[in-house]
């Protein structure tokens, strides 16, 4: 009896100690390290000075690109899962090339849909808020 209510006590702790939505595994599909800029927006959305409109604006283009990114994360992950097998195996160079332009594309498209986001939550935002946003974003102080 001891024995379970130490496995339900650990499932718990362990299932209450990480975030529920942690979706940084995604961040290895980027060509660079991504903005994550509704993440950091939301974290400074007082000192940032945000109204509830701006708020939910942003949070409506977030909406529209993450799940995209997402999708193309899983497709990636995939991808990688497949150019491993296929080097690990006797594979065909051609197919290997194929495949790593492929995932080029991918993680290009990846990329391009974060800066697109970063863009859209930029237009959202007055100056003010904007040069605020930079600095944090440039100082490293957030």
């Amino acid at each position: 009896m001891r024995f379970v209510l130490v496995l339900v006590l650990l499932f718990f702790l362990n299932a209450f100690s990480q975030p529920k939505d942690d979706y940084s595994w995604m961040d290895k599909y980027f060509l660079v390290e991504p903005f994550n800029i509704y993440n950091i927006v939301m974290m400074q959305k007082t000192d940032l000075e945000l109204t509830q409109k701006q708020i939910d604006a942003i949070k409506s283009e977030y909406d529209k690109y993450f799940p995209i990114m997402l999708g193309k994360a899983r497709i990636l992950k995939d991808k990688e899962e497949e150019l491993r097998k296929l080097v690990y195996g006797n594979s065909d160079p051609e197919k290997v090339k194929n495949l790593i332009v492929e995932i080029a594309k991918l993680k290009s498209e990846m990329t391009v849909l974060d800066i697109n986001l970063f863009k859209a939550v930029q237009s959202i935002l007055n100056k003010k808020q904007n040069e605020k946003l930079i600095k944090y974003l440039t100082s490293g102080s957030l």
